[in-house]
C-alpha cells in the first residue's frame, strides 16, 4: 500500500509540475457543484486525475466518431517502430489535455511517460525547439531523481553527466555566475537538472538578445540529443521499459513557430530514442506543408469537436445528450432555470471548454442561487462579442485582410461546406475556432456565436448591392 500511495504521489506530481500548477490545485476537494458558488470551482478542472478522473470523465468517441486515444495507444505499441513519433491534434476547448492525462495514465505499465505543457511551462515568445529540449531534459533528469534511479556508480550515467557538463560549458547556455551558484548548491542529476531550469529562466528573463549571439550550432544540437538518448538508455536498463514523452499544448503556438518546430527540426525529433505524441495546430495540417511534416511524423491524430447539429444545421441529439451529459457530471441541472443550459449548448460549437466558459460568465453575473435565461443569454451575449472581435483584428504573421476573413465565412454559412477554399483566411478562422470541421460527415462549419456578425455583414453587403464583403 505504502509504494501504491508513492506511486500515486509521484504521478500527480508530475501532472502537477508538467502543468505548472500550484500545489493546492491537487489538495482543494471539488464535488458536483450543488450550490451556484461551487459551479466556478468544478469548471475550472482541466487536468483530471484520480477519483475526478472517475467522477468526471465521460467517454466521448461515440459522437465524436473517432477513437483517437485508442489509436495513439496502437501506435504506441507498434514493434517495428519502437521510437514512435505521434502528432495529436484538435480544436481548442475540445478535451486534448483530458484525453492526454487519460494516455499519461493508461500507459504507465507499459512505459516511463513524462508529460508537459509548453504552453504552461515557457513564454510564448520562448517556445523553440532548443527550449522544448530544454525541457525534456529537465524532466527527464526530475524522472530520474523522483523514481530513485540515480546510481552514482553506474559508468553510463558518469559519462552522460561529464558530457552534458562539457556540453553546457562549451554552449554558455548559463551565465558562469549562475553555474557556479547551481554547482554549490545541487550534485549529480540534481544539479543538471537544475543547470537546464536555469538556462530556460535565464533565456526568458533575458533582456538582452545574447541567445541569437550564442546560438546552438547544427552539430551542438545533435551532440545534446545523443546525450539525452543515452539518458533513455540508462532509464531502460534500470526499468525495463520504454520512455513516452507527451507534449501538450503546441498546438497553441503560433503558426510560424510550430512550423518552425516541425517543419525545420523535424530531423531532430526523429533523432530522439524514445516513443513522443506531440501536439500540433489543427490549421497546420490544413496546410500544404502538412506533406512534409507527414513524410517524417505520418498522419495525425485529430481529435474531432463533438457535433451538435450537422451539415444542414439540424441538431445533433447525440452530441447534444453527451455534452448535457459532461454538464451533469459537474453541476445539479436544477441550478438552471428553464433548462438554459441548453442554450449554452447551442451557442459552444460543440467546444467543451466554450461550454464551460458560457457558462462560468453566467454565473458570475447571476443574483439569485439558480441561473435564468436572462443570465445566460447575456453570457452568451458577450462571448458573440469576443468572437467577432478575433474577426476583426488582422492577425500579425500574415497579413489577412477582414475582407478575406467575411469572404470564407459568407461562403461556408451559405452552404459550401465540404470544400471551402484553403487560404490562409481559413486556416487563422480555424486557429481562432471561428470555422471548425468535423468528422463523420467531413464538413466544415461557422461557430454559431459568429451568427449575428456574419448575417449583420451580410446585410450590409447586400445594402451596398454587390453581395461582396467590403467593395
Amino acid at each position: 500500500m505504502e509504494n501504491k500511495n508513492k506511486t500515486k504521489d509521484i504521478l500527480l506530481q508530475s501532472i502537477r509540475e508538467g502543468y505548472n500548477l500550484p500545489e493546492a490545485y491537487f489538495k482543494v476537494e471539488v464535488e458536483k457543484a450543488r450550490s451556484k458558488k461551487d459551479i466556478i470551482t468544478v469548471l475550472n478542472l482541466e487536468q483530471l486525475t484520480g477519483a475526478r478522473l472517475k467522477n468526471f470523465y465521460v467517454d466521448t468517441d461515440p459522437v465524436r466518431d473517432a477513437d483517437t486515444i485508442s489509436s495513439l495507444q496502437l501506435l504506441l505499441a507498434n514493434p517495428l517502430t519502437p521510437y514512435t513519433k505521434c502528432l495529436f491534434s484538435g480544436f481548442s476547448g475540445s478535451g486534448k489535455t483530458t484525453e492526454l492525462i487519460k494516455l499519461f495514465f493508461e500507459m504507465q505499465k507499459r512505459a516511463n511517460v513524462i508529460i508537459f505543457s509548453a504552453w504552461n511551462r515557457l513564454k510564448l515568445s520562448d517556445i523553440t525547439f532548443e527550449s522544448i529540449l530544454f525541457e525534456i531534459l529537465e524532466d527527464v533528469f526530475n524522472f530520474i531523481y523522483t523514481n530513485n534511479l540515480v546510481d552514482e556508480s553506474d559508468a553510463l550515467l558518469q559519462d552522460i553527466k561529464t558530457k552534458i557538463l562539457k556540453w553546457c560549458s562549451e554552449t554558455r547556455i548559463i551565465s558562469e555566475e549562475n553555474k557556479t551558484q547551481c554547482q554549490s548548491r545541487e550534485k549529480g542529476i540534481e544539479f543538471l537538472k537544475y543547470i537546464f531550469f536555469e538556462a530556460k529562466s535565464a533565456k526568458s528573463t533575458s533582456t538582452s538578445n545574447r541567445y541569437e549571439s550564442t546560438r546552438l550550432e547544427e552539430h551542438k544540437i545533435n551532440d545534446l540529443i545523443f546525450e539525452c538518448n543515452k539518458i533513455f538508455d540508462y532509464i531502460r536498463n534500470k526499468t525495463g521499459k520504454e520512455t513516452l514523452i507527451i507534449i501538450d499544448d503546441l498546438e497553441k503556438v503560433p503558426f510560424t513557430k510550430a512550423r518552425d518546430i516541425y517543419v525545420q527540426n523535424s530531423a531532430y525529433i526523429r533523432e530522439f530514442r524514445c516513443k513522443m505524441v506531440l501536439t500540433i495546430p489543427v490549421e497546420l495540417i490544413f496546410h500544404s506543408d502538412f506533406a512534409i511534416i507527414q513524410n517524417v511524423f505520418g498522419d495525425a491524430e485529430v481529435l474531432p469537436m463533438i457535433k451538435i447539429k450537422d451539415k444542414y444545421g439540424k441538431p445533433y441529439k447525440p452530441g447534444i445528450e453527451c455534452l448535457k451529459e459532461i454538464l451533469e457530471r459537474r453541476i445539479d441541472l436544477s441550478l438552471f432555470q428553464e433548462k438554459c443550459y441548453l442554450d449554452a449548448i447551442t451557442y459552444s460549437g460543440g467546444a467543451i471548454r466554450e461550454l464551460f466558459r458560457i457558462i462560468q460568465r453566467a454565473a458570475l453575473i447571476e443574483k439569485s442561487a439558480e441561473i435564468s435565461t436572462v443570465s445566460m443569454q447575456k453570457s452568451i451575449s458577450y462571448h458573440k462579442d469576443i468572437f467577432s472581435s478575433r474577426i476583426q483584428e488582422h492577425n500579425a504573421e500574415i497579413k489577412i485582410k477582414f475582407e478575406e476573413y467575411l469572404e470564407i465565412l459568407f461562403d461556408i454559412y451559405n452552404g459550401n461546406k465540404i470544400a471551402p477554399p484553403k487560404t490562409p483566411a481559413l486556416l487563422d478562422l480555424l486557429r481562432t475556432r471561428s470555422v471548425m470541421k468535423f468528422n463523420g460527415e467531413g464538413f466544415y462549419d461557422t461557430h454559431p456565436l459568429l451568427d449575428d456578425f456574419i448575417k449583420a455583414y451580410q446585410e450590409i453587403a447586400k445594402k451596398k448591392g454587390n453581395g461582396k464583403p467590403g467593395e
